[in-house]
């Protein structure tokens, strides 16, 4: 998955220092990452012109900073090209840093009172110098469901048209909602999306997912009742797949991707 970038080490506790000369700058620009044009990222050595550095995190002992790259002799790549980006520990560094974009973009004034926000120096946050609100980093928990039934065969879906580009076999997936664990909140999502009851819960592994800003968490469970009535705002179609059939499932950035390979290799069943 493209967070497991080991024996690389991630470090996202709050140490910002100021860029040295082989630190990596990231640009975005939306949905956009602004890139060299033969698709690497900027150091900071070749941008010395430029100010306002906003120190990220770093991996290992480079650091990671944001700022605004003037895109004369540069690219512009839509942010999905992270998904399979080599080397992975850039790929998932670059969507975190888009991630940490996306936040500071939309908390630039209070949603108190709309005052200008202003950086906190002693963590990673945003606060009303007027009311005092303190804002961090968003991060959305949210499910991803493998449903398997007795024949041992894997529910796979397609999203509707409004989920964007994404045409590839995807699993149920769903955000949790207020006062809601993510346990109910897989039984929740499967009847909205298919119409059927789950049973049978088991937590399989988590994934942070800054594509969508979320924390990701996936589970195995079995289809005890009900005929499939998809919800047509959130699917296009769902079919049971057996371990030996085809899949669309592009790479193996994400938790879906993993949890469709752990099936097909025979590691999880019906029951158990």
């Amino acid at each position: 998955m493209i967070h497991e970038i080991e024996p690389h080490q991630f470090h996202n506790e709050w140490n910002p220092r100021k860029p040295s000369a082989e630190d990596i700058v990231f640009s975005f620009d939306g949905n956009n990452a602004i890139l060299k044009p033969d698709r690497t990222f900027f150091h900071f050595r070749e941008l010395t012109h430029l100010h306002d550095f906003r120190y990220l995190f770093s991996i290992d002992d480079t650091a990671f900073f944001l700022t605004e790259i003037p895109q004369g002799n540069a690219i512009s790549l839509n942010i999905n090209f992270a998904r399979d980006y080599e080397p992975t520990e850039l790929g998932f560094a670059c969507v975190t840093g888009w991630h940490l974009y996306q936040w500071y973009k939309t908390t630039r004034y209070c949603g108190a009172c709309g005052t200008r926000m202003i950086p906190v120096g002693n963590e990673r946050a945003m606060r009303c110098p007027d009311c005092g609100n303190l804002v961090y980093p968003r991060i959305n928990p949210a499910v991803i469901v493998g449903i398997l039934n007795e024949h041992n065969e894997i529910l796979v879906t397609q999203y509707a048209i409004r989920h964007g580009e994404y045409r590839h076999d995807a699993l149920v997936a769903g955000y949790c909602e207020i006062g809601e664990s993510v346990e109910n909140c897989v039984k929740r999502e499967v009847k909205e999306e298919t119409g059927l009851t789950v049973t049978n819960l088991r937590y399989f592994n988590s994934q942070p997912w800054p594509f969508s800003g979320s924390l990701l968490f996936g589970f195995f469970c079995d289809a005890s009742e009900g005929n499939i009535h998809l919800d047509k705002n959130e699917l296009k179609s769902a079919v049971w797949k057996k371990r030996d059939d085809p899949f669309d499932v592009p790479g193996s950035a994400s938790l879906t991707a993993c949890m469709i390979e752990f099936f097909r290799d025979g590691k999880v069943s019906y029951g158990r």
